[in-house]
């Protein structure tokens, strides 16, 4: 690059622009796109049955949308094997649309799990010969069955991870079926999730449209069965999930209840992205730390707006508990969180802290005086504050008054010269 530079610069002279444009193409000829090519690094997993192995060699390829490349062989895979392989190729992991592994003879092999490398985290992908799609999948073409004479795997955008309860209503003998739903109200199916158990970890994947354009996730009851459902996260990318809250249940709640049993009665979970977090930090000591009972927050807008947070079930000592919600105004118009007293019992916040611009921030509660980071909310007569209120007591810096232009002097009236006689 330096030399590109010189060489515009001292043998072809001109002016910036023009050694800017001349440097450019310099480098662009005598240093081509496979100079900078992109090492990317597939991770793949074998079963543990017969299937998992084979006799023969097999060699992935890397697609983007307008190029192609190979990647190192994997050669007899076994049972229960893992193989790193790695492709040199002109463009970046994040711009895969497709890895392919055909079959090399008539020889089944069983791929349980193909991952790709992201910024140093592994990124499941899903083998979209099979419909729908799954994490497992044969490379056979023996003529029998599963006849796949190619796996083909891709990195779907609509990516949902659930988490059940480890309680007994937490599993259940039906098959659920989320159903992605776009800001166009467009309906795509994800994957099933069939007979899920309690304590056990599920995705449901969908590849209609851009993560961007999703709206909601809605999963409806099949039959008269309980599903309950510890945490439902959305996957950003990148090895990040986010939270969503069922915004079907009263209040809002951060672990979805798909019922239709005439009991709970949810027949349908709702499940929308958070736009408000707040995290409160209940106290380690006393016992009035925690609470049998559930809490609301309200979000409060600087225009008096009113949105439920998802609500706090019984919190206990020394806990760090998220309540988050879907409102119609931005964090940044929040102006306080309101927590009212439930029940004649007392429960203690050490800290509460709202989530601006993806950064914390510690609030305080207002309903002290002195302000103070810490409050109770308590109906039993003792300490008796019926709510507690939180507010940012940041305040912004005043805007600095742009110096003063002086006008213009008005010239003054011209006097005619008198007449000559």
């Amino acid at each position: 690059y330096s030399f590109c530079t010189l060489l515009a610069k001292g043998v072809l002279g001109g002016t910036t622009l023009q050694m800017h444009a001349v440097r450019a193409l310099l480098v662009a000829l005598l240093f081509p796109l496979h100079a900078w090519a992109a090492t990317i690094t597939l991770r793949v997993t074998t079963g543990s049955d017969w299937l998992a192995g084979s006799s023969y060699t097999f060699t992935p390829t890397v697609h983007s949308s307008s190029a192609s490349c190979t990647a190192t062989s994997i050669s007899n895979p076994s049972a229960s094997d893992v193989n790193n392989v790695t492709a040199s190729c002109s463009f970046a992991a994040a711009d895969i649309s497709q890895v392919r592994i055909p079959n090399m003879g008539t020889d089944a092999w069983q791929v349980v799990k193909m991952e790709l490398q992201i910024n140093g985290a592994w990124m499941l992908l899903w083998a979209v010969n099979l419909s729908p799609p799954a994490f497992e999948t044969w490379i056979d073409d023996d003529g029998g069955s599963p006849e796949h004479a190619t796996g083909i795997w891709e990195m779907l955008p609509l990516r949902m991870h659930f988490t059940t309860q480890s309680i007994t209503n937490a599993e259940s003998v039906s098959t659920f079926t989320p159903s992605f739903i776009s800001t166009s109200s467009a309906t795509c199916a994800g994957t099933s999730i069939a007979a899920p158990a309690q304590g056990a970890s599920y995705w449901s994947v969908a590849g209609c449209w851009a993560l961007s354009t999703l709206a909601r996730v809605e999963i409806t009851a099949p039959s008269s069965d309980s599903w309950e459902v510890q945490k439902a996260s959305i996957d950003r990318g990148g090895g990040t999930l986010e939270q969503w809250v069922a915004t079907n249940q009263a209040p809002p709640s951060l672990t979805p209840i798909i019922d239709d049993d005439d009991l709970t009665e949810y027949k349908k979970a709702v499940l929308q992205a958070p736009n408000i977090k707040v995290r409160i930090v209940t106290a380690a000591a006393p016992s009035s730390a925690s609470s049998v009972y559930t809490y609301a927050p309200k979000f409060i807008s600087k225009t008096s707006v009113v949105c439920d947070g998802s609500g706090v079930v019984a919190p206990g000592l020394g806990s760090s508990i998220l309540s988050l919600g879907v409102c119609s105004f931005p964090p940044e118009d929040l102006e306080r969180v309101e927590i009212s007293q439930q029940g004649n019992d007392g429960w203690d916040i050490s800290e509460l802290y709202v989530e601006v611009a993806s950064v914390e921030q510690q609030w305080w509660a207002i309903n002290e005086s002195p302000p103070a980071r810490s409050t109770v909310v308590d109906g039993d007569g003792a300490t008796r504050y019926l709510k507690a209120i939180f507010a940012s007591l940041i305040t912004p810096a005043p805007a600095t008054p742009a110096p003063a232009t002086p006008s213009p002097a008005t010239p003054a009236p011209s006097t005619p010269a008198p007449a000559t006689p």
